[in-house]
């Protein structure tokens, strides 16, 4: 008998474990509660161009990730790391994540954990050095400094150098295309997808599970051998999915790994005006990091982790207005640029979506064993996958999602028992 699975939340790691769930023969339906797939990689097209309201780059050479760009047909374009400073009006070229990378390497695993604030205040850094090297932590990581552990960043850095290249690229087609891709499998061999389903409560024993969720006005729930469950960290720590009986041997890991926040701005315009450039850091405006595209005429802002913690209280009329702001600064000389040739704005506040409640996970001081155990699957019936998960400190980043919906499909085929005395049956609604 074909064993039943409920994947829950379709973002990139609910797909890839679907994806390799029916391709194994199970009988999988995965629920999202969004009206689109692809969790916190969400892309929108200007005409031609895609553009990326979540996830964006390639960081590093994940083969998961590419042998599935390529399965899907895919291309890439490496990205021109060249970093740029901006302060007090005045540019300084630096090679900057090279910078960043040696000042972490200096983190000694072999002594007691401590924050990357405290790492840093033992260190013989001059201002500009430790100011930058605080802004990449919260910007890049989204993380608050005080909080963030100096061993998790070590063991992150490493684990990225393992990688057969660190050089961060972007998918040509937009990330939603490698999303697409993954929906078209899943349905391929017989899986169904739905969307706008808002799971409200999972109900589960060893070997059964019973998923109870709303759709289109609709309480329905559908019941299964196991369930894969890839909801963010967000919503895990706010309790909007109740587990009966609860997961108390997740508590600990829920309510101690960290949720950063993430707001991105991105600009279009009819035509480039601006100077060509691949980053600018400018660690003293609302919106610190900005970047452009060589598919298109688009500059974009981001905010991270403290930056990001104080906009969330602005509209997103507001804080268009705040990266004009800066773009001007950026470029005062071509002020008339950006008036002539805007056209439109698209702003993503990822903390202020209900589905999501943040961007990415961080782990706190002494914490390198928690996305372990919040990994940990559970009476061999409930499993888990997603970026706060993964174990070698990469999180954040769409390969570890990917890579994390793969291992708990391993799993579940690993352990699920052979004989099931569940039926198949079609979701049904809830007396």
């Amino acid at each position: 008998m074909k064993k039943r699975v409920v994947v829950i939340g379709g973002g990139v790691s609910g797909l890839s474990a679907a994806s390799s769930l029916v391709r194994m023969g199970c009988k999988v339906i995965l629920l999202e509660a969004k009206n689109h797939f692809g969790g916190r990689i969400h892309t929108v097209k200007i005409g031609k161009l895609p553009v990326e309201l979540g996830a964006e780059f390639l960081h590093g050479e994940s083969q998961t990730i590419t042998n599935a760009i390529l399965a899907a047909g895919l291309s890439t374009h490496a990205i021109a790391e060249n970093y740029q400073i901006f302060q007090q009006g005045q540019f300084k070229h630096m090679n900057f994540l090279d910078k960043m990378s040696k000042i972490i390497h200096r983190v000694d695993i072999h002594r007691r954990d401590c924050s990357f604030e405290e790492f840093l205040d033992i260190q013989n850094l001059n201002i500009a050095d430790r100011e930058q090297a605080v802004g990449f932590v919260e910007g890049y990581h989204a993380a608050q400094p005080r909080h963030i552990s100096a061993h998790s960043l070590r063991r992150g850095e490493s684990a990225a150098e393992r990688m057969p290249s660190t050089k961060q690229s972007r998918i040509n087609e937009g990330y939603g295309a490698l999303v697409d891709f993954l929906e078209r499998e899943i349905q391929t061999h017989g899986g169904k997808l739905l969307t706008n389903a808002f799971v409200e409560k999972v109900r589960w024993q060893p070997g059964r599970v019973e998923v109870a969720f709303r759709h289109e006005d609709r309480k329905i729930s559908t019941e299964a051998d196991a369930a894969v469950i890839t909801l963010p960290l967000g919503v895990l720590k706010a309790g909007a999915v109740e587990f009966q009986p609860p997961l108390d041997d997740k508590r600990e890991a829920i309510e101690q790994l960290r949720f950063g926040n993430v707001i991105k701005v991105i600009f279009e315009f009819s035509g480039r005006w601006w100077p060509e450039f691949g980053f600018i850091v400018a660690p003293d405006e609302v919106f610190p990091t900005w970047w452009t595209d060589p598919r298109g005429p688009v500059l974009t802002g981001w905010a991270g982790g403290p930056k990001a913690d104080l906009l969330l209280k602005y509209s997103p009329a507001q804080l268009e207005q705040f990266g004009l702001k800066t773009v001007a600064l950026l470029f005062p000389g071509r002020a008339g640029k950006i008036q002539e040739r805007f056209v439109s704005a698209h702003t993503f506040n990822w903390t202020d979506d209900p589905c999501t409640r943040g961007a990415y996970s961080y782990l706190p001081v002494n914490g390198l064993d928690l996305p372990k155990s919040l990994g940990a699957p559970v009476a061999g019936t409930l499993f888990f996958a997603g970026e706060a998960t993964v174990t070698d400190a990469q999180t954040g980043t769409v390969f570890s999602a990917f890579e994390t919906g793969l291992r708990a499909g391993r799993e579940l085929l690993a352990t699920i028992a052979d004989t099931s005395p569940l039926a198949v049956l079609p979701p049904q609604k809830v007396s």
